[in-house]
């Protein structure tokens, strides 16, 4: 079954989104800043294939034509637009509590990234906990 590079080729220029945050990374990686989770938005097209010569398995090297960081107040729709393309892609019309579980806090982590609070110790979203802060109007409609 074919399979994709995870190391792909960037545009360069105005496409390239990510060179606003460039330095930030950077520091993220060094450990001279805390580590963030960001949700970008991409669009992407193939660039080349290998092929392994031993397995005989095809690998798609893609090309990001354009990449951009999402803002925060967008957080809400990029996590509601994740998880239908995910339910699709894996044929479940609901996830697995583990995967729920995971993409709710990675997005928690990022609506909240100067937060001392680890997104992994937060309840769950319509857990019980937390004081009833959920509202109407707060984006759990569907």
């Amino acid at each position: 079954m074919p399979d994709v590079k995870n190391t792909a080729v960037l545009p360069k220029g105005e496409g390239n989104g990510l060179a606003d945050i460039a330095g930030a990374l950077v520091a993220e990686a060094l450990n001279a800043a805390p580590l963030r989770l960001r949700a970008v938005i991409a669009i992407v097209a193939p660039r080349r294939v290998t092929v392994d010569a031993k397995t005989g398995d095809e690998i798609a090297t893609v090309e990001f034509r354009r990449v951009e960081v999402l803002l925060p107040g967008d957080l809400d729709a990029a996590e509601k637009l994740l998880r239908r393309a995910l339910e699709a892609r894996s044929g479940q019309t609901t996830l697995d509590l583990d995967l729920e579980d995971e993409i709710t806090k990675m997005f928690a982590e990022m609506a909240n990234p100067d937060s001392p609070d680890d997104p992994a110790d937060l309840p769950a979203e319509g857990d019980g906990e937390g004081g009833g802060e959920d509202e109407p109007g707060d984006g759990d409609e569907p």
